[in-house]
């Protein structure tokens, strides 16, 4: 709950929209587009609503039933990579491996589910919409949502041999942290407008101010979590023999 609590106090403090002079930290989405724009000439009428006409929709393109449903089980795939990442960051932290294994496993596997559910309607939707017939391999973003997913069903497969045979945990570890931070680094990519003339997905303009934010966030989480595995390294059970002894060690138990 540490971990997942310091997460949301790094995602709220985006939508903090503070200024000191050049120092932007993030951006209020309560902002009126008067207040964004104020010196532009039709907000300088008192009658600019009336103005403003109705847009033409949605446009067609999107308008189709797979995009509809795909952001919401993509971005619900995206955060439960969190769920992994804290459990792993808490079994290194409380040095108390077995006990976190059959949580760890559960979100492991809804993670992955969700998450190669989201992708796989995304490229349902590109097939069926785009005039080119085909999902956007070229898109750095579409490989940047692709490749947490690998390496998460990586650290699922570990984990599940862990359980079996007490291999394999510390690449369980590595597998789960950088699950979580691959998310926060296609985050990165994709809000900062770094690959503007690159990939469709990416945003521009506001979403510079938020850089330095998600590089404190993503190298933040990525120090504290390789920090803890290093620093236990020796004591993580990578063989029967070793799970035997450290469980009689620290429980007094086989």
């Amino acid at each position: 709950m540490t971990i997942i609590a310091f997460s949301q106090v790094f995602l709220a403090s985006t939508l903090l929209g503070i200024h000191w002079g050049d120092l932007k930290i993030g951006t209020t989405p309560f902002m009126l587009l008067r207040d964004q724009m104020a010196g532009a000439p039709i907000f300088q009428q008192a009658n600019y609503l009336s103005l403003i006409q109705d847009g033409n929709g949605l446009n067609p393109l999107l308008q189709n039933y797979w995009m509809v449903i795909h952001p919401p089980i993509l971005f619900l795939g995206f955060a439960s990579t969190l769920i992994p990442f804290a459990y792993s960051v808490a079994a290194l932290w409380k040095r108390n491996y077995d006990e976190l294994i059959r949580p760890l496993l559960q979100w492991a596997v809804f993670s992955c589910m969700i998450l190669i559910t989201g992708i796989m309607m995304g490229g349902a939707w590109a097939y069926e919409s785009l005039n080119f017939g085909g999902y956007w391999a070229w898109d750095p973003v579409e490989n940047a949502s692709l490749v947490p997913w690998i390496v998460m069903l990586a650290g699922l497969h570990t984990t599940m041999i862990y359980k079996s045979t007490g291999y394999s945990l510390k690449s369980t570890f590595i597998f789960f942290i950088f699950s979580f931070i691959l998310i926060l680094y296609s985050t990165f990519l994709t809000r900062t407008g770094i690959l503007g003339d690159t990939s469709v997905h990416a945003f521009t303009g506001e979403g510079s101010s938020l850089f330095y934010h998600l590089l404190i966030y993503m190298f933040l989480f990525l120090g504290t979590a390789l920090f803890l595995f290093f620093k236990n390294y020796q004591s993580i059970p990578d063989s029967k023999k070793k799970r035997k002894r450290f469980l009689l060690a620290n429980f007094g138990c086989l």
